[in-house]
């Protein structure tokens, strides 16, 4: 597909359970709001399942998913060996409970991208629906998180793993720049790390394999400051006040808030929204 010079587009940051947030941003913005076909998505890391369900007009989904289904021993395990399962997210939630309207997503307009990390490599492919793949591998590869998720996934002739501790805000909005967009709303879930947080990612890494090591730590120490071109317009949503969830949360009442954050602090910015999409 060629670039939508002038496109609107949405950006949703990940970060685990706090991607609660942005899914809490995303129901309020298609009910009410009205706004349920941009330009252009790009959706990180667990963000990627809010995007598919938004994408195809299931927005109740979203909110079952997030703050029925995934706060719970089923998903997040603690002990004896903490794990994420997602194939739990994908296999039984998405495919059993509340399946994902696969021909609705395929007829989409909307360009949509996806970051994944190569599992050899460390280097970062975005994956589309310029270029087809099952959309529930795709959201299993993009939330596989190293270690906590025991194994890659296959799409394709390469091994991916969750894209998000590869690629920083930046690197999603300059896709979405790169697509045509000069317009942005974006969601982020999640703040720049702390020191004591990078430090706790330096020691994660340690743990990965080179590739993989050395492009979270080029991660890290990216100045993740953007310059915006003249003519852009852009409205950022953010939490206003520390999430209670951690990446790796699953008290349901934590994570319960932090959707519930996402639907207000979004529904605070809807002049500003509205006039983005031309509302």
């Amino acid at each position: 597909m060629e670039s939508m010079k002038g496109a609107t587009a949405i950006i949703t940051s990940g970060g685990g359970m706090k991607c609660a947030y942005s899914a809490g941003a995303l129901v309020a913005l298609a009910k009410e709001l009205g706004i349920t076909n941009p330009d252009i998505f790009v959706a990180a890391s667990g963000s990627t399942g809010s995007m598919f369900y938004y994408l195809t007009h299931q927005y109740e989904d979203i909110e079952k998913i997030w703050t029925r289904y995934l706060p719970s021993p089923h998903f997040i395990r603690y002990a004896p060996i903490p794990a994420m399962k997602i194939n739990y997210l994908v296999d039984t939630i998405a495919k059993e409970y509340l399946p994902l309207n696969l021909e609705k997503l395929e007829q989409t307009h909307t360009r949509y991208f996806v970051p994944v990390t190569d599992q050899d490599s460390g280097d970062t492919r975005f994956i589309g629906n310029e270029l087809w793949f099952n959309p529930y591998e795709v959201v299993r590869a993009a939330t596989a998180i190293p270690i906590l998720y025991n194994g890659h996934v296959r799409l394709g002739s390469r091994s991916y793993l969750d894209g998000d501790f590869s690629t920083g805000v930046a690197t999603l909005i300059k896709k979405a720049m790169d697509a045509g967009a000069r317009r942005i709303l974006l969601i982020t879930n999640t703040d720049t790390p702390t020191q004591m947080g990078k430090w706790i990612l330096r020691l994660y890494g340690t743990l990965l394999r080179p590739g993989l090591r050395t492009s979270l730590i080029e991660d890290l120490e990216t100045d993740q400051s953007i310059t915006w071109p003249e003519g852009l317009e852009v409205v950022h949503v953010s939490p206003t006040y520390p999430l209670p969830t951690l990446l790796y949360s699953r008290e349901k009442r934590k994570v319960v808030e932090s959707f519930n954050m996402g639907t207000a602090d979004l529904l605070a910015k809807s002049e500003e929204i509205k006039a983005l999409f031309g509302k």
